[in-house]
């Protein structure tokens, strides 16, 4: 039962952190252009649009990318970063094709699943699961 919760709060924490990720990266993408939306409002507005993306995405691509690299003994940091950057671009190929520069997005799902990727593993740490 412990091991469930860990791994729901691994998804939770996963999510948000891949949202606040998501957001800072498109800010830093928009600043460039002229009519770029900036400020802490629009931050917050895209950081919560993220995580609503962010969480479904960590439940259904990486609790099974979880259980396939914790049974493959990959249990180390960077395996985990490496499916989140894979998970987010898979939603990042989904969503470049609703926005002109499609790259935007690309980088955003790219970074977002990454800082996803290792708040689950600082969360769920399977390399000491893995010990004891």
């Amino acid at each position: 039962m412990r091991r469930v919760l860990t791994l729901v709060l691994a998804v939770m924490v996963s999510g948000m952190v891949a949202g606040l990720v998501g957001a800072f990266v498109m800010n830093l993408a928009a600043q460039g252009q002229a009519a770029a939306p900036a400020g802490a409002q629009n931050f917050l507005t895209f950081s919560a649009l993220l995580s609503l993306l962010a969480l479904p995405t960590a439940a259904v691509i990486g609790l099974p990318a979880h259980t396939a690299l914790s049974r493959a003994g990959r249990t180390r940091r960077a395996p985990y970063v490496l499916a989140g950057v894979m998970a987010g671009l898979i939603i990042g190929v989904v969503f470049s094709g609703f926005r002109a520069d499609g790259w935007v997005a690309l980088l955003v799902g790219m970074c977002a699943g990454a800082g996803g990727g290792l708040g689950f593993w600082l969360i769920a740490r399977p390399d000491r699961l893995a010990k004891t």
